[in-house]
């Protein structure tokens, strides 16, 4: 009894009969991890390893394709297979841009304060796949009371795709009004696209704090 209540100290794994095991120590008849890995590093990078015939063989062959490949890639291929994959990657967003049908239109809009007073220039563009028709625009320039101070409206049969318009029916001059005041512009468009379906939008702007404003206005886009 006193045996069974001594202590085992060390590391041990159990070996022999399953139903009456033995302990041994981990440390006799096993290697341990470490000099497991060193020994299987020996048999890996053997310092006295000599390759075969064939080996070597097909070490050479490889050898030699790489040389091939590597003669091949010249700087000037490299820039001739830059070229063509971004003269590819061109062709396909110009395939999207001027193939897809799409309805897209933007309205620009530049405000300017000069010695007579405010001028405001409009253009439309069209920058769908599709021409639109029945186009009409209205542009109003008044002040922070709602006082219409100067407006105009255009209107046209069709702009064709990839196409952008503008014309004194896109531009106002106010003058005789002060250039240290807020101004509101708003631009009302209306037109029918490829497809037949009306769209019509309004913007407002507030301008006057600067003495120049550039804003691109984008009508909703539409995939026909």
């Amino acid at each position: 009894m006193a045996k069974k209540d001594e202590e085992i100290e060390g590391m041990f794994t159990l070996v022999g009969d399953p139903d009456d095991p033995d302990l041994q120590a981990a440390d006799e008849g096993k290697l341990s991890l470490t000099d497991r890995i060193k020994k299987m590093k020996k048999k890996v990078f053997r310092e006295d390893f000599e390759p075969s015939e064939e080996q070597r063989d097909i070490a050479d062959q490889a050898y030699l394709r790489a040389q091939q490949v590597i003669s091949r890639v010249t700087p000037t291929r490299v820039v001739l297979a830059s070229v063509f994959m971004a003269a590819l990657m061109f062709s396909v967003f110009a395939l999207g841009f001027w193939v897809v049908p799409r309805d897209a239109v933007n309205v620009e809009v530049v405000y300017k304060q000069g010695g007579p007073g405010h001028v405001v220039l409009i253009q439309v563009h069209n920058f769908g796949s599709r021409p639109i028709a029945n186009v009409e625009l209205d542009a109003s320039f008044s002040n922070q009371d709602g006082e219409v101070l100067n407006s105009t409206n255009f209107a046209i049969g069709s702009i064709l795709a990839h196409t952008s318009v503008a014309g004194d029916n896109l531009e106002l001059v106010i003058t005789g009004e002060s250039i240290w005041e807020l101004y509101n512009i708003e631009i009302i468009l209306d037109y029918d696209n490829y497809d037949g379906a009306v769209s019509k939008q309004s913007w407002i702007i507030e301008v006057g704090e600067y003495t120049f404003e550039s804003h691109m206005l984008d009508a909703k886009r539409t995939w026909l």
